[in-house]
């Protein structure tokens, strides 16, 4: 994992896309299901219970890391085939996680703030999200009316893995991680 699930919220994510994978997108399912896909990681010795950082991949010590694809992305470009690095979106429990932004109410200028977020959302402004491989919330509609430019895509994984990513509700999310965080250690080590 890219992060320890006590303390970090893409390690959640982890367990939650594992979860929504072997549960069938049953999102009631997923915290369950994903602490126990976990433990049988960890009793088959597939679990290593590091932080798998550029340095770790790098090494070979985290032969497999599950991690947001915009990370993945980067340690692909940043070791630049030194390992050399597939990268893969699974076919089931793609997960997204969202960015948020806001204006203030009490903003000197709101009307500069409501600028700004109209180029975040306009096509220049989310290219510039995808040059740093965060897919933009808009990026299926980008694809599909051939607005990204082809350089681009061909670093990408193919556009139609993404068709099929769940997003949860913060509701959601945070319900998952109190479970997941509450029932890591019992559960996955059986401590």
């Amino acid at each position: 994992m890219a992060g320890d699930v006590l303390k970090s919220h893409q390690a959640v994510m982890t367990v939650i896309a594992a979860g929504l994978s072997r549960a069938g997108g049953d999102k009631s399912q997923a915290a369950k299901a994903g602490l126990e896909f976990w433990k049988e990681m960890h009793a088959k010795g597939n679990f290593i219970p590091v932080i798998a950082d550029q340095g770790r991949i790098a090494q070979g010590e985290t032969p497999v890391v599950i991690e947001w694809d915009y990370l993945a992305l980067a340690n692909r470009d940043a070791l630049a085939g030194n390992p050399e690095l597939e990268i893969v979106v699974p076919q089931t429990g793609v997960l997204g996680g969202p960015y948020a932004g806001g204006i203030s109410a009490y903003a000197p200028h709101p009307y500069a703030a409501r600028l700004w977020w109209e180029f975040v959302m306009s096509d220049e402004g989310q290219l510039i999200y995808l040059k740093g491989y965060a897919h933009p919330i808009r990026f299926n509609d980008m694809v599909k009316r051939g607005v990204i430019p082809q350089d681009l895509l061909d670093k990408l994984p193919p556009a139609e893995a993404y068709e099929k990513a769940v997003f949860l509700t913060v509701e959601e999310q945070t319900e998952m991680k109190d479970y997941i965080t509450a029932n890591w250690r019992k559960e996955v080590y059986g401590e």
